[in-house]
């Protein structure tokens, strides 16, 4: 009923964000996969036979990021982000997986602007070195150094957080 979904919605909205954003590295496209999974899970309500609603929502938000990555150019970053993630599937592993996703939102949120600038231009937008480096009057030198810089960030962090992950 209405009021039941409401409550799941409230209470669920967040970590299915989170996880998506952890996949999907993009905010609105995170936002508007589980928008699209809500809508469908209400339109389908009638029809489905769920006995593990959580399981079944996460489940559908993976689904939902992995093609939308396939139907991208895979960057490697997303690759590995989204390979550590598939681990965690099982709904007892979802608060690992929202830390997960906390933790590499925190890399990204703590390097230094002009990186975090540069690595969004390059991985979540797509756009090539040499575009940014003359969207931002700089080198493409330099946006190649930014790039690694990040990348050295986060496999650093994953490489922790994995490490965490698995011994739990």
């Amino acid at each position: 009923d209405q009021k039941a979904f409401n409550i799941l919605f409230t209470e669920l909205w967040d970590p299915m964000y989170s996880y998506a954003c952890s996949i999907l590295m993009n905010d609105s496209l995170a936002q508007d996969v589980v928008q699209d999974i809500w809508v469908d899970f209400w339109q389908r309500r009638q029809d489905l036979d769920v006995k593990f609603l959580k399981s079944y929502l996460y489940k559908s938000i993976r689904n939902k990021c992995y093609n939308h990555l396939r139907n991208q150019k895979f960057n490697k970053i997303q690759l590995e982000v989204a390979h550590t993630l598939s681990v965690a599937s099982d709904v007892d592993q979802n608060d690992d997986v929202i830390e997960l996703s906390t933790r590499i939102n925190s890399v990204i949120s703590h390097l230094p602007k002009r990186c975090q600038v540069i690595f969004r231009l390059s991985r979540i937008n797509n756009i090539d070195n040499k575009e940014i480096a003359h969207k931002l009057d700089i080198s493409q030198r330099s946006v190649e150094n930014q790039i690694s810089f990040a990348l050295r960030q986060l496999r650093k962090e994953l490489a922790v957080a994995k490490t965490l992950f698995f011994f739990l």
